[in-house]
């Protein structure tokens, strides 16, 4: 049976992780070149092909399987190294394409762990409850502080139409107060720790909640914590929840080049 390397991170030293590969085996494997190693499991090609994978796109607990396994396999990776993750997914036709891969991108795989060496990547998402969030927004743009001031004076049917009007400029302050917010923490997470980030707005996430990925020693991470603590008491009575998650695979901060083949 013909078989596909399924890669899933490369790092300075070859690792063999103690969890089950992507296909339910504990069969892993290693190519190294000019010290740099990438870890995989061989896979059956006939059913990793892209026009599989393309047909499964809607199979949710195979993807799901997929999915969570490769995870593991990086998490248990990540323990002992500095690792470049890849996406699932990531095939190589065999060893001799793996490894000129390696040799190829090799100072640029280098320079990534150098840079990924001793860190960790956690998120610090910002959730918006949004009738308090509304409100905040109102107090935190100028020209919507001036419109509520008008409707507490003003008559029953112009208040009305007022409120019409706050509202409808409520929704258009919105973005520009959203993006402020993430600023501001961003700028919050910088100050205390001086660590990279990354900043995804609602727009760049497909309309999920923004985000703030961080790359922090891994001795910060109590120090990531204490800020989040204090960041989400300081902006609670705005509607502002920050729920911090990680460690992950560092892949906003990872760079890896692309394969040369499917």
């Amino acid at each position: 049976m013909t078989s596909v390397l399924y890669v899933y991170a490369i790092a300075r030293d070859a690792a063999i992780p103690e969890t089950e590969a992507v296909d339910g085996s504990r069969r892993f494997g290693s190519v190294t070149a000019g010290g740099v190693s990438a870890t995989f499991t061989p896979v059956p090609a006939a059913e990793f092909s892209q026009a599989v994978i393309d047909q499964r796109a809607g199979d949710l607990e195979w993807l799901g399987a997929i999915g969570y396994r490769h995870q593991a396999v990086m998490t248990e990776l990540m323990k002992s190294t500095a690792i470049v993750p890849l996406r699932a997914f990531t095939l190589f036709s065999g060893e001799a394409t793996l490894r000129a891969y390696l040799e190829q991108h090799h100072d640029l795989l280098e320079k990534s762990l150098a840079r990924l060496d001793g860190k960790q990547e956690w998120t610090l998402r910002i959730e918006l409850e949004p009738a308090r969030w509304s409100e905040a927004v109102a107090g935190r743009v100028e020209s919507l502080r001036a419109l509520q001031d008008d409707i507490a004076s003003a008559a029953p049917g112009k208040a009305f139409l007022l409120r019409k009007k706050l509202d409808d400029e409520k929704k258009k302050a919105s973005h520009v107060a959203e993006d402020a917010l993430v600023g501001e923490i961003e700028q919050a997470v910088l100050g205390r720790i001086g660590c990279e980030t990354v900043a995804e707005s609602r727009q760049r996430r497909d309309g999920a909640f923004p985000q703030i990925n961080v790359l922090i020693n891994r001795d910060e991470e109590s120090v990531l914590q204490e800020l989040q603590a204090e960041l989400s008491a300081r902006y609670e009575p705005e509607g502002v929840t920050l729920a911090l998650s990680g460690p992950w695979p560092p892949y906003t901060f990872a760079v890896a080049a692309e394969r040369p083949d499917a």
